[in-house]
């Protein structure tokens, strides 16, 4: 928490900084949507055979994130021609593939006649301050770069196993949602071209990292056996494309 005090604490003196000497160069605001690809094991979804336990549990490395789809804003004052400070606040989500794997994975564990798996997705937020590059291509056309470093917050899905066999409802099987915010950067390029006025469309290509390290907890079972994960310590990594429009306030550089 020390960590994301200081952070807060930066964040904010680059906001004000940019309030305070917006008018000294440029300022540009900038607003994008995109899609989100699930890196490594964060991406990756475990066979149904793989998840087939009767004899005590097991884990599982796999994150089964789809792409999922995110919004983001950026602020950030240009002190000079091509380098300027800001920060970026991001917010995205990924819901779950192969559901049937896991679905299977306990019916076979579990010995049981019927499984229902039902799931949440999972939520990511980020903050993180950082420089930025522009640099004029031509008249209407410039390109873009930024290395942003911050926290973020990330919540895992919950797991919900309905169990039924021989016509019994069984208790469900639950592996609650998990909460961690951890260090987290970003690295990015992109290209803008403008309008009108200060208006520009941008196009950008970016790669996220964060690693929150989660402790998990689960309803209590009656058989040991199956999928059963206390912690998540993979990466959730991603490389994102988006597009949008940016405004730029002020602009004193020749």
């Amino acid at each position: 928490m020390r960590f994301a005090k200081c952070l807060y604490m930066a964040l904010a003196l680059c906001i004000a900084s940019i309030a305070s000497y917006a008018q000294k160069g440029t300022t540009i605001l900038e607003f994008d949507g995109g899609v989100s690809l699930p890196l490594g094991n964060f991406g990756k979804a475990s066979t149904a055979t793989s998840l087939v336990s009767t004899n005590g549990t097991i884990g599982d490395n796999s994150g089964y994130a789809k792409m999922g789809g995110y919004f983001s804003v950026d602020g950030a004052w240009f002190f000079s021609k091509y380098f300027g400070i800001g920060g970026m606040f991001k917010y995205g989500t990924y819901s779950l593939k192969n559901i049937d794997s896991l679905s299977y994975g306990y019916e076979e564990s579990f010995d049981v006649d019927t499984t229902r798996t039902n799931v949440t997705s999972y939520k990511v937020w980020s903050i993180m301050p950082g420089l930025y590059f522009n640099m004029p291509l031509a008249k209407k056309l410039a390109i873009n770069a930024r290395v942003l470093v911050g926290i973020a917050s990330a919540s895992t899905p919950q797991i919900y196993v309905g169990i039924e066999d021989g016509q019994v409802i069984d208790p469900p099987v639950i592996q609650y949602s998990a909460s961690k915010v951890g260090f987290a950067a970003d690295l990015g390029v992109g290209v803008r071209y403008y309008l009108y006025r200060g208006v520009s469309i941008n196009v950008k290509a970016d790669y996220f990292y964060t690693k929150p390290d989660f402790t998990i907890s689960n309803s209590k079972r009656n058989t040991n056996a199956g999928r059963e994960i206390y912690s998540y310590n993979q990466p959730l990594e991603s490389v994102n494309f988006s597009a949008g429009l940016a405004y730029t306030l002020w602009c004193k550089h020749k």
